[in-house]
């Protein structure tokens, strides 16, 4: 019964912390990357103006979305892509923040 207890807590917790999540939309060129060991999702977009997140400036955010083959198209293009910001840690790189896009299009000057 204690262990129905604590899994139904931890549930609770991390439905709670879901809900903090906050959609964003993000615009610049979309690039190809690469990273030490491989940790990385292989894509960035280069930020038109830098975005301040945890106290840092960031000129670039690594992109992660499902239909590579639709990045691939928009490859060295200026998109916008939407979704939601996350943080990941990897063995060999430090903890970095990955927008999880739910979509992505090109933008227009």
């Amino acid at each position: 019964m204690m262990r129905v207890a604590v899994a139904l807590l931890l549930i609770g917790v991390g439905l709670e912390a879901q809900t903090d999540v906050q959609k964003v939309t993000v615009m610049g060129k979309l690039t190809r990357v690469m990273a030490i060991g491989g940790e990385s999702t292989g894509w960035a977009i280069e930020i038109e103006s830098p975005l301040n997140m945890d106290g840092k400036d960031l000129h670039s955010i690594e992109l992660a979305y499902r239909k590579t083959a639709k990045l691939e198209q928009l490859r060295n293009k200026r998109v916008a892509a939407t979704g939601t910001m996350v943080h990941r840690q990897g063995v060999e790189t430090a903890g970095r923040v990955v927008l999880e896009a739910t979509s992505i299009r090109e933008a227009k000057q």
